[in-house]
């Protein structure tokens, strides 16, 4: 296996050189951490699929990916205190079968397309409330002004948080999953927020077993009846929505609208024809994606791309690379919002595709109708060399968008 060196510190501004490095380096790569690096389409989608010889199980594995992510920083101690935040129980994410289907069971119960086709016109009026400074012109960050706060209150009022307690939530949320833009948190402040957020969850929790509401957390407590979850797996499962629901919308958003900026034939096709939103949005998602890599641990020896991965190695996949793969996309390189066939995993592939997809697709579909309408000459100011990414190689989107419409 061929060393890689892998520095995803160093990468976040422009991974994709380094993507293209890696293919041209070997098919199967060793990292300079010592993980295995997984980066052809083929063979990231064969190791998402293949839940038996790959696993998810373990939050160690988490934390790890996240430690790797930060290593160069010498951080450690705050990326545990960050992936401690997140982890209450055994969630979806983390776990293999039978386990995943027990829990993946009842948050499919309460989380149809009905419930988010049900809140699409209050999607809309958020959409509509946060943009209107953009409208009269005003100085406007779409990333602190829109991009983050919008999924946020969203998935607050899906998940049944009472008004009265919305702004407390919302500081949790955005402490928790790292929306908060404008702030620069400690890792103590990620630390207590978590802790806090599962509390206010846990009692949200136990006062809908008296009184069932028709909300997201009411929708879990009844299809939970049969005591298929405990009550921190339930606290936990809202923790992940939340985490899934603001981080990837929150960065679909951005990168979508950066990408359409610098690509201004692709936002007059746009503005023209809204009808490629929908197509411009899994352009994105194709393009830049917000998860750039995930990991998976090999459960016994396993052949993948002619390279055999020892059992126990700590498998990177990575997403964006796959999704800029030569061989899987004409043109990989290129943005177009009228791409047909467009087979991305942005989201995953296999048993563990994210399942707030759905709902990431449908606020970003809303929020680029507003947002086009209100600004059809969409453009970014923030200069490319002023872009501040996250100090990691999984999350990508820029901290700050000062835009004009």
């Amino acid at each position: 296996m061929v060393e890689f060196d892998f520095v995803p510190l160093a990468a976040s501004a422009d991974p994709y050189a380094m993507y293209r490095e890696m293919r041209s380096t070997g098919r199967v790569l060793r990292s300079s951490t010592g993980s295995v690096i997984v980066h052809r389409y083929v063979d990231v989608r064969e190791t998402h699929g293949d839940y038996e010889a790959f696993s998810m199980s373990g939050v160690d594995i988490a934390a790890r990916l996240m430690g790797a992510a930060a290593a160069d920083d010498g951080d450690v101690d705050t990326v545990d205190a960050e992936a401690d935040s997140f982890v209450g129980a055994n969630t979806m994410l983390t776990a293999d079968p039978p386990d995943h289907e027990r829990l993946r069971r009842v948050v499919n119960r309460a989380f149809t397309p009905r419930s988010i086709a049900a809140i699409e016109p209050r999607v809309r009026e958020v959409a509509r409330e946060l943009l209107e400074p953009l409208a009269k012109g005003e100085p406007f960050d779409l990333v602190a002004d829109f991009a983050a706060p919008f999924p946020t209150i969203v998935i607050a009022e899906l998940l049944g948080i009472p008004p009265e307690d919305g702004d407390q939530f919302r500081a949790w949320s955005e402490a928790v999953t790292g929306t908060d833009v404008r702030n620069r948190l400690t890792p103590e402040d990620h630390q207590r927020a978590g802790t806090d957020l599962r509390r206010y969850l846990a009692d949200q929790v136990a006062a809908r077993k008296g009184a069932p509401t028709d909300d997201l957390i009411g929708r879990m407590v009844v299809a939970n009846e049969d005591q298929i979850m405990s009550d921190a797996e339930v606290v936990a499962a809202c923790v992940l929505l939340l985490i899934a629901g603001n981080e990837t919308t929150m960065r679909l958003i951005s990168n979508m609208t950066l990408a359409v900026s610098r690509n201004r034939d692709q936002l007059e096709r746009l503005v023209a024809d809204p009808e490629l939103i929908t197509s411009g949005i899994e352009e994105t998602l194709r393009f830049d994606g917000p998860v750039q890599m995930l990991f998976r641990a090999a459960k016994h020896d396993h052949v993948v791309g002619d390279v055999e991965i020892p059992q126990g190695e700590f498998v990177l996949t990575m997403l964006g690379a796959a999704n800029r793969d030569p061989e899987a996309f004409v043109d990989p390189d290129v943005f177009d919002v009228g791409r047909t066939d467009n087979l991305h995993i942005a989201f995953g592939h296999g048993i563990h595709y994210c399942l707030g997809a759905p709902l990431a697709r449908r606020e970003t579909r809303i929020a680029f109708e507003e947002l086009l309408q209100m600004a059809p000459a969409l453009e970014v100011l923030t200069a490319d060399e002023d872009l501040e990414y996250p100090p990691m190689g999984l999350l990508r989107s820029p901290r700050s968008l000062v835009v004009t419409g």
